[in-house]
């Protein structure tokens, strides 16, 4: 029986990868993360086997990995998390799985690419929503048109809104601007840099380019060296995130960011169970071919 780590996993998304891997019964599921009480009470309630561990302390991921096949990295922000995680399954052989969706994290976890392969293991970034849906319509698009030069994909709906840990880390990212794919290479822009009206199934939105894992990732599946994407954002929104562009020091500012991470723990944990049900999300993509 394989044995997965699900760390993180007393946040909102751990929590529901969580549940669902206690329904299934097929596999060994332990459950850490660095708060032991709230594993304790997981662990209780999911019937699952649970173990700390702290990121700062390898030998506590060691211990924690030693025998495990493979772990789900759920704790974000990954900027900050992935790196400890990832030196840790190479040195106890676990294949390396996260939900992140942030450009950097893909990026860097490429580089160790090489050294994954040498030990016979798997990294994957982006299990989740971003980018899996995303990366399988991009490589649809690349096959039906094999040579595109440029790839646009546009999402509308998060379906039924955001978790706490989603929410703290487009915070963490607040001043960072945007990005773009051009000529191949990943391009910093300022945030809303682009705007258009794309056309969801009957309704036409106003969408915005944004720092969407697919920058990254979709060239790797693709090869196209041109990539834009973009979330359908209601104008007044997209009016506030040009703003930003003007607040620049304010915004990066730690104090700030963490007066913002606070008042996001106040709200609720992510969306309830009925507005999963009934949230959706689309994907449309665009392939286009210039000729030079």
């Amino acid at each position: 029986m394989k044995k997965w780590v699900v760390y993180g996993s007393y946040g909102y998304t751990g929590n529901l990868i969580a549940e669902l891997a206690a329904s299934s019964g097929e596999h060994q599921v332990i459950l850490s993360g660095r708060n032991e009480k709230k594993l304790r009470e997981q662990s209780d309630r999911l019937d699952l086997e649970s173990k700390s561990a702290d990121l700062d302390k390898p030998e506590e991921l060691d211990e924690l990995l030693q025998d495990a096949d493979v772990v789900l990295h759920c704790a974000g922000p990954f900027v900050h998390t992935w790196k400890p995680m990832a030196d840790a399954c190479l040195r106890n052989g676990c294949h390396y799985l996260d939900i992140t969706g942030e450009i950097e994290v893909f990026e860097s976890l490429k580089k160790l690419g090489k050294q994954f392969e040498k030990n016979g293991l798997m990294a994957m970034s982006g299990v989740g929503f971003d980018v899996v849906p995303s990366d399988c319509l991009a490589a649809l698009l690349h096959r039906k048109m094999p040579d595109a030069t440029h790839l646009e994909l546009a999402i509308s709906g998060l379906g039924g809104g955001l978790s706490r840990g989603t929410a703290k880390t487009m915070i963490e990212n607040l001043g960072s601007g945007g990005a773009v794919r051009s000529g191949g290479e990943i391009e910093k822009v300022p945030a809303a840099y682009l705007t258009r009206k794309v056309r969801f199934g009957d309704k036409w939105r106003d969408v915005v380019s944004i720092p969407w894992g697919d920058i990254s990732t979709a060239y790797t599946s693709t090869g196209i060296g041109n990539i834009v994407v973009y979330a359908a954002v209601p104008p007044k929104n997209i009016k506030k995130m040009k703003w930003l562009n003007r607040l620049g020091p304010l915004v990066k500012n730690k104090r700030v960011k963490s007066y913002l991470k606070s008042k996001v723990d106040e709200k609720k944990p992510g969306p309830t169970e009925k507005e999963r049900a009934e949230g959706e999300s689309l994907l449309v993509g665009t392939s286009i071919e210039f000729k030079s």
